[in-house]
């Protein structure tokens, strides 16, 4: 990564990364849950991934 970035390109990149960071957790937590066959915590996690990806898209969609 070029660290002569601008300061509103590294809060970027930092919000990037933590949007990331959370996504992939949610994602370990949904296999765990499937291969636990914990199906009610597992629909609850389908439902957070989803608005977690939903809030991504509507923010990307600002930028375009």
């Amino acid at each position: 990564m070029n660290l002569n970035l601008p300061p509103i390109e590294h809060r970027r990149i930092k919000s990037i990364n933590s949007h990331m960071e959370e996504l992939h957790s949610s994602l370990n937590n949904i296999y765990e849950l499937m291969v636990d066959k914990e199906y009610a915590p597992l629909r609850s996690e389908i439902n957070s991934l989803t608005k977690k990806l939903k809030r991504v898209g509507e923010s990307i969609t600002h930028e375009v």
